[in-house]
């Protein structure tokens, strides 16, 4: 049984400031891109009214009609009518660090605070604004449903579960909007802010029309609030909110059970696109296979890929950077008929994606999301909150990056710092290692003091490791091992310098310029031993990462694949299927990438397989074990191994410099002596002699070398020493 009331608001229209027009370029991408009913963005309405966490979502196309939900405090921030976002920031265009603006002049807005009271207190319980979202007892966002062209936002108020829809009422040229509600049953009164005052000062008048159910109105420091009486059964209520302008009867407008709403809709993006994959050739025992995406769509769908993973079946699932997920089915050996299928949109910039039980999920700026298909067909309908507590600033970097999971089926992500953020001052989930229970309950911060952590890693014994990003007191990529309470060297605005955990290795710039995700080879069918760890960059290579444990932790080193990308290589995870290591990125940020976007199998295509794989440092020198067996003439030849170092400085300046070894006040790298070469009897371990081997940030090994079977081995090993035995 369900009771259905309907109340109606009558008010004048209220105008919210809008800040200058954003003198920004915005990519043609963008601005013709389907975005589909809802999109997840920071959006501003004013200085001072900001919803870092906001779902803009469509609730009239013919009328261009929009309403800005506010996950965080559960308020309807503005409605509106024109157009749609003023697009800004990193994900819209290149020249702006800016978030979206409301596209017109409201027409009615809530200030900054909770959408709905606790008991009779309307005070925002957080210590400032941004802070997350309200806590669970109080109000928790739930997630959307999609129907069609309608959404439907589920949230509980306390104990409370509510369903509500958004919508307008057109009389002629005029229009009111909607809140259809459905709530219930409850045991007290429920209370929810409507609107604000317009900054003149004048008022919403109210009255109510219908089976309302004892509906009260009151006004409250300039706020219109609505009075829902305790309800026996599930309810439907419908609020209508409208000009004092506007005239004619409006009292026939309805309420709907919304119940019905939530199995499933009819599919929004019914056409799938077939391209063909272009297989690599060698030399080499790894050659790169190109599964062509379908940048060219119906939908206009920007596509720039931030993650990846893989169906038990084979089939890929990815995100882009402007918010969809795409599923590629067809990945065999030739790659002659990859179909493609948009299966959700509008998410907040996700940056990374994982298959749980073959369920999607991503992460993104505002929430851990994950995906359900409630009807079969093909398309996500029901889009879950796992999590949205990490605190988030408007910041454009403020990026959740990554998604993984440990054995336990906890979730791991990185959030990013605020960067060339002026006065803006940082939360101190800022620059973080975030791990969220299974069950989305509990969100806990494993370490801090990180930049742009784009990568993450859980390795199979669980350890986590994470990268960074050069930059301000990041002198350069570090790979980090996570140790709970770790701080990691990136100072927030006004934090005091302190010391940082070592990381495992330091990167050259010439290697590396922006790390991406880790990955480790679960079989020997890739060509290398199960466990070897590889590094995606978005420097468009892919190295593979030594590690060596030494007396206070662990030092290690990079070896790039002699491998060619037309894009930078954010992720990257091995399909079961095939064993093969596929990765995916994009051409965003400051990059020499030639395409916005790739995906790409990285095939072993047979034969040895000859590159460093392991460094145990000794007194007086390294020993290099190879992963395939080495010709003793050419390891021999002196001319065949040289060796360079240098050290950088954290500072709070940009990056560092490269300064000499021998003289700490000058720039430049050293050369470091390999006084002589030996293959050690397993045929595959090469002893370098270094007597003047010393701790540093970088020491470069250049190796050209032959096989056992003539082949060329031609390979450089970008090390860091912590620590050498003396």
């Amino acid at each position: 049984m369900m009771t259905i009331a309907s109340v109606v608001l009558c008010g004048i229209l209220t105008i919210c400031p809008q800040p200058d027009p954003k003198k920004t370029r915005v990519y043609k991408q963008a601005a013709e891109m389907d975005y589909g009913p809802c999109i997840a963005a920071t959006v501003g309405i004013a200085k001072d009214n900001i919803t870092p966490k906001g779902l803009v979502i469509r609730v009239d196309k013919e009328k261009q009609a929009y309403v800005l939900f506010d996950t965080e405090l559960l308020r309807v921030t503005a409605a509106w009518t024109g157009a749609w976002l003023q697009l800004a920031g990193r994900a819209y265009a290149d020249d702006s660090n800016d978030y979206p603006w409301i596209g017109a002049e409201p027409a009615f807005f809530t200030p900054v605070g909770p959408g709905w009271a606790q008991g009779d207190s309307l005070a925002d319980p957080r210590p400032k604004p941004g802070d997350g979202p309200l806590p669970a007892d109080w109000a928790r966002f739930k997630g959307l449903y999609l129907h069609g062209e309608k959404v439907v936002v589920s949230y509980t108020v306390g104990t409370v579960p509510i369903l509500e829809l958004f919508g307008v009422e057109k009389r002629g040229d005029s229009i009111g909007f909607t809140r259809n509600l459905e709530l219930g049953p409850t045991d007290h009164e429920l209370t929810l802010v409507v609107a604000a005052d317009a900054p003149s000062g004048e008022g919403f008048g109210v009255t109510a029309s219908g089976a309302n159910l004892g509906v009260r109105f009151e006004v409250r420091d300039g706020q219109h609030l609505v009075h829902l009486p305790p309800l026996k059964e599930r309810s439907a209520v419908k609020l209508l909110i409208l000009s004092r302008k506007i005239t004619g009867n409006w009292t026939d407008v309805a309420a709907e059970p919304l119940e019905p709403l939530t199995k499933g809709g009819p599919a929004h993006w019914t056409e799938s696109v077939t391209t063909t994959g272009v297989v690599g050739k060698g030399p080499g025992p790894y050659v790169v296979d190109t599964l062509t995406a379908p940048e060219q769509n119906p939908f206009k769908s920007w596509l720039r890929f931030t993650g990846i993973d893989f169906f038990p079946d084979g089939r890929a699932a990815l995100c882009t950077w402007s918010g969809d997920v795409w599923i590629v089915s067809g990945i065999e050996a030739g790659l002659e008929k990859l179909t493609w299928k948009r299966y959700a949109t509008g998410i907040g910039q996700p940056m990374g994606l994982k298959i749980v039980d073959g369920k999607i999920l991503t992460v993104a700026r505002d929430q851990i999301t994950r995906l359900h298909d409630l009807n079969g067909d093909g398309e996500a309908d029901y889009y879950e909150c796992v999590n949205n507590g990490i605190k988030l600033t408007t910041n454009f970097h403020e990026f959740c990056f990554d998604l993984q999971t440990d054995a336990q089926g906890n979730f791991y992500c990185t959030k990013g710092s605020p960067i060339w953020a002026g006065s803006l001052r940082a939360t101190d989930h800022s620059g973080s290692v975030c791990r969220i229970s299974r069950d989305g309950a509990t969100l806990e911060i494993l370490a801090t003091g990180l930049r742009a952590p784009n990568g993450l890693g859980i390795s199979p014994d669980g350890e986590v490791l994470c990268t960074d990003n050069q930059g301000n007191w990041v002198p350069e990529c570090p790979i980090n091992r996570i140790k709970p309470g770790g701080f990691y060297g990136f100072v927030q605005k006004d934090q005091p310098a302190r010391e940082r955990e070592k990381p495992i290795l330091w990167i050259p710039m010439s290697v590396d310029k922006s790390s991406g995700g880790l990955v480790w080879v679960p079989d020997e069918r890739w060509g290398l031993p199960k466990g070897s760890l590889v590094l995606n960059s978005y420097d468009c290579s892919v190295s593979l990462v030594l590690r060596e444990k030494c007396a206070d932790g662990e030092q290690g080193g990079v070896v790039r694949f002699p491998l060619k990308f037309p894009s930078g290589v954010m992720r990257g995870r091995f399909n079961p299927v095939d064993g093969q290591l596929y990765v995916a990125g994009l051409r965003g940020w400051s990059s020499a990438a030639a395409r916005d976007c790739a995906f790409q199998r990285v095939r072993y295509a047979g034969g040895p397989v000859v590159m460093p794989l392991n460094v145990v440092t000794k007194k007086g020198g390294l020993e290099v074990a190879f992963s395939g067996p080495l010709d003793p003439a050419s390891v021999a030849d002196s001319e065949n191994v040289g060796a360079v170092g240098f050290n950088v400085v954290r500072t709070g300046n940009y990056g560092s410099a490269e300064f000499s070894l021998k003289d700490p006040k000058k720039s430049g790298r050293d050369p470091v002596e390999v006084k002589s070469a030996k293959l050690l009897p397993d045929g595959r371990t090469v002893w370098l002699d270094m007597p003047e081997l010393r701790p540093m940030t970088n020491l470069i090994l250049k190796f050209r070398l032959k096989a056992a079977d003539g082949s060329p081995v031609q390979h450089e090993l970008d090390y860091t020493l912590h620590q050498v035995p003396q």
